[in-house]
């Protein structure tokens, strides 16, 4: 009892220590008890307290970080760590001075009895510590081989075990080695796990006893109301095994069927038709239901059959579950849609293209072609086209991207683009997004005046436009490739708007850069490529008003600013 009320009187009497000295010897001081890291500092004044840690934390601490007999040395400057000595001094000098005075006393108190830690405020390169992780991977990780199972030639099953692995915990690793700086330690041991997917020999036989049930047997998906059928073979049956549990793996069904849904999945088509002189319909097209396969009612008809085979059948057939899709617009609504006359029309012209160009200008246009926008709709040119890349049927042709011309995907897209721009204002109807070409490109002046352009690219800059009319509006290709003519006519309902487009306005023209020549060693000499066409650059506008009586629909200026464009030779050098 006496060492009891020893104590809490020493307690008490550091506790009025403190209460007195607050207000003038601890002003410019840490409170007793705190530490950095694990580096004391109490008591210290500010200063001081900052050159201590300041030499502790240097970048020339070198670490050990070690795996079994292998040993790889980092240090602190390949990370480029760095410490933040006044962020850190100050949540050390606050530790004691926030809150309540109730709050301000406990930490003060605690920090005198049991110690304060106060973490350093450190930064690192990211790139740099995922550099350091990654090199030590590379010369630890073994990459497993999972097991898997096959059907030979000869309907012979053959379980390939496997092999186990190893890999570092690159997370965990990194964790480590901030802590390591942190605690200025020396030595890191590098955390390994150990990847087991290897099967044991009785796993292979009695995976091999669950594939063997499979040999011979098929399944034939069959699509509702048609003749089209898939076979499922037991060579692709066997492969949904999962060869360490025995079990059947739904994601490995689900794609094969997400591939099969690509060939059979039909979008719905919209009734259509071409408009032209005297109100008869050139061209028409019935409605036709889209088809969609339901890839998750059919994979539980393939699980439900493969969990029902028996010796004595081979065939099983399941039904290849669809869903059709309705055509927002039929034959017997065509009538009611309001497209009667021609409301606008633009042209261009695209002489001197060259072939992999006209094929992306002709795809773009047809793929637009007998589109029907309804009122109150903003039509978007990019949702409307789609992807456009190889992948989807275009040809590699001149674009102009992040200010350069280079060869891509769909070059020639952009001509499609500003014709239909064009026909928009020829037809008054509000443009809600259009962006104009880096610089002046021949095609769009060509019996036009300069502005007159709209620059696409996925997914954006986009051209947008709002159908504000009281019917649906046809869009409408006219394409001719002996006469290198693209247009497109606008078809609906008038309601008697009017369209003023000035001449354009064009001003700070400036001259092209001098021809810029590019040596090539890898081209011979004598060889000389152009890659940039050299074009003037400047300011341009035009105006663009509709009326409708004396009602003011559309007021407005487009302003576009092209920059001058250098012309680019790249020149052989190599000798022979």
């Amino acid at each position: 009892m006496k060492l009891l009320i020893r104590r809490l009187a020493i307690l008490g009497g550091m506790v009025m220590m403190m209460t007195a000295a607050d207000g003038i010897y601890f002003r410019d001081r840490i409170y007793p008890g705190i530490n950095i890291a694990g580096w004391a500092i109490g008591g210290e004044k500010i200063d001081t307290a900052k050159n201590k840690i300041r030499g502790r934390y240097l970048n020339d601490q070198e670490i050990a970080v070690g795996y079994k007999s292998t040993v790889w040395k980092i240090k602190a400057s390949d990370l480029d760590f760095k410490l933040d000595v006044n962020k850190t001094m100050d949540l050390a000098y606050a530790v004691g001075r926030a809150g309540s005075g109730a709050n301000r006393w406990s930490e003060r108190i605690s920090a005198v009895k049991r110690g304060w830690w106060v973490e350093p405020v450190i930064s690192w390169e990211k790139d740099l510590l995922d550099a350091a992780a990654a090199s030590v991977s590379a010369q630890i990780d073994i990459p497993a081989q999972e097991p898997e199972i096959l059907l030979t030639e000869t309907n012979l099953v053959v379980v390939n075990p496997g092999e186990n692995g190893l890999e570092v915990d690159r997370k965990l690793l990194e964790i480590r080695l901030k802590k390591a700086v942190v605690s200025r330690e020396n030595t890191v041991a590098v955390p390994v796990i150990e990847l087991k997917p290897k099967l044991t020999e009785s796993q292979v036989q009695e995976i091999k006893g669950v594939a063997e049930k499979y040999v011979g047997k098929k399944i034939v998906l069959v699509k509702e109301g048609s003749e089209e059928k898939w076979e499922l073979p037991d060579k692709q049956i066997i492969t949904w095994i999962d060869p360490r549990t025995g079990n059947w793996e739904d994601p490995l069904i689900q794609a094969w069927l997400g591939e099969l849904a690509t060939v059979v999945n039909r979008p719905a088509q919209n009734a259509s038709f071409r408009f032209v002189a005297e109100n008869r319909v050139e061209e028409f097209k019935p409605e036709a239901e889209g088809i969609v396969v339901d890839v998750e009612k059919t994979k539980n008809e393939i699980l439900k059959t493969l969990r029902e085979m028996t010796v004595d059948q081979e065939d099983y057939q399941v039904n290849l579950t669809v869903n059709m899709i309705e055509p927002e617009i039929t034959v017997a609504e065509i009538n009611n849609l309001g497209i009667r006359q021609l409301l606008g029309r633009g042209e261009s012209w695209f002489s001197g293209s060259i072939t992999n160009r006209i094929f992306n200008l002709k795809k773009a246009s047809s793929h637009l072609s007998g589109i029907i926008v309804p009122p109150g709709e903003t039509f978007s040119f990019n949702k409307q086209l789609g992807e456009v890349s190889m992948e989807t049927g275009y040809k590699q042709a001149y674009i102009i991207k992040e200010g350069k011309t280079i060869l891509g995907d769909g070059g020639g897209v952009c001509q499609v683009s500003s014709t239909l721009f064009r026909a928009v204002l020829a037809a008054g109807l509000p443009i809600m997004e259009r962006t104009a070409h880096a610089y002046r490109v021949h095609y769009y002046e060509e019996k036009y005046q300069v502005g007159f352009d709209a620059t696409v690219f996925q997914p954006a800059p986009d051209f947008k436009f709002l159908n504000d009319t009281p019917a649906y509006i046809l869009v409408q290709t006219v394409y001719d490739e002996k006469k290198k003519y693209l247009a497109f006519e606008l078809y609906g309902t008038g309601d008697g708007r009017k369209v003023e487009l000035s001449k354009s306005r064009i001003w700070e023209q400036v001259a092209p850069p001098p021809d810029l020549y590019i040596n090539d060693p890898n081209l011979p000499i004598g060889v000389v490529n152009q890659t940039e066409h050299a074009a003037w650059g400047a300011k341009v506008a035009f105006d663009y008003k509709v009326t409708r009586g004396e009602e003011i629909l559309q007021d407005r200026t487009f302003f576009s600013n092209y920059r001058p464009w250098q012309a680019v030779f790249v020149r052989g050098t190599k000798t022979p």
